[in-house]
């Protein structure tokens, strides 16, 4: 009955957001935006929300441009810092970021954090 405006279009369905995010749990993937960078990319499914390093689930094509958050086809695996650097970033755009596109030192400043929290660093490198 009110405005949903202003609402977030990924809880307008929030049982079929749900489902799409328990399927992409399920699938155990790495974060793409850390493999972009040619880390393992390996996400620790036990950590809580809001842990640095836990899963989230990543619009490819950012909802904010029009990207569907129930599509299994437009979502990917990443961790919770990783998807904060990426922001609305396109996909095209981060991976020019990380293959090289741009000064050596623009690289680095772009690029997400690698894991290094005390205790998920010896558990992303078995």
């Amino acid at each position: 009955m009110g405005d949903r405006s202003g609402s977030n279009p990924r809880r307008a369905n929030g049982h079929r957001r749900d489902m799409v995010v328990r399927w992409l749990r399920s699938q155990g993937r790495p974060c793409w935006i850390c493999r972009e960078f040619g880390r393992s990319g390996v996400i620790d499914y036990t950590l809580p929300p809001g842990h640095p390093f836990s899963f989230e689930c990543d619009e490819l094509v950012p909802v904010s441009k029009g990207g569907s958050p129930f599509s299994r086809s437009n979502v990917d695996a990443a961790h919770r810092c990783c998807n904060q650097w990426r922001g609305n970033r396109s996909v095209d755009e981060v991976r020019r970021i990380a293959h090289g596109a741009g000064r050596k030192d623009e690289r680095l400043n772009a690029s997400p954090p690698a894991p290094s929290v005390r205790g998920v660093t010896s558990r992303l490198s078995d």
